[in-house]
């Protein structure tokens, strides 16, 4: 079994076989970059899909439920597009910020 060093050698030669012309801060920036999206996507798609099937967008939603007693499939689909929304806001931010990273 390996130590805390011999995994963060096995990495490096990975990162450096996949990507020669990186270090290996370029490396996780371009990785950390991908999953993001691939999230940003998938929050997007949920967004989506609550628009939808409610036919409002998120803030109207929003307040139809504060000024309700919503059942427990629409608090739920309340606390799921909320998260969403935030994803997709605090991913976007993220996003720009690998950005940066991967182009310097």
């Amino acid at each position: 079994m390996t130590g805390m060093g011999g995994s963060i050698t096995t990495v490096q030669a990975v990162a450096q076989r996949l990507f020669p012309d990186k270090g290996l801060e370029q490396v996780m920036a371009e990785l950390l970059l991908e999953q993001a999206q691939r999230k940003l996507v998938k929050y997007r798609s949920m967004a989506r899909q609550f628009e939808a099937k409610y036919g409002l967008d998120f803030e109207r939603f929003r307040q139809t439920v504060l000024s309700t007693e919503p059942g427990p499939e629409i608090e739920q689909d309340y606390f799921e597009w909320e998260m969403a929304i935030t994803g997709i806001a605090e991913l976007e931010e993220e996003i720009q910020k690998l950005k940066a990273l991967t182009s310097e």
